[in-house]
């Protein structure tokens, strides 16, 4: 599987290099305030999808940051809850006292 995913990526790099090569001419691109920019076409090519993954990331950024302190805080109670069943086994009495019998004949539900 590896070796057909490094084939792809090879031909996709060759095909990639050969439209480089091939859009070499340079062009102008008509920007604001009568502003131009004279540049190899592939050289605006490559300018324009650096934006758009400029632009994905920063659309993105919020979504991130929020599962990012969804998941600390998910972590923290995690802990916590660790660290009661971790009390309550090691005290018998703390955990009769909250109400959860041990030590009941019956039958398992």
């Amino acid at each position: 599987m590896k070796l057909v995913a490094w084939i792809i990526r090879i031909v996709l790099f060759a095909l990639l290099f050969v439209l480089a090569l091939r859009n070499t001419t340079d062009v102008s691109l008509q920007l604001f305030f009568d502003a131009v920019w004279r540049a190899p076409l592939i050289l605006i090519l490559l300018a324009a999808f650096g934006l758009g993954i400029l632009a994905a990331l920063a659309a993105l950024a919020p979504v991130l940051m929020r599962q990012r302190m969804e998941a600390g805080r998910l972590r923290r109670a995690l802990g916590e809850a660790h660290s009661q069943s971790a009390e309550s086994a090691r005290d018998p009495q703390a955990a009769a006292g909250s109400g959860i019998p041990y030590n009941v004949v019956g039958p398992k539900v």
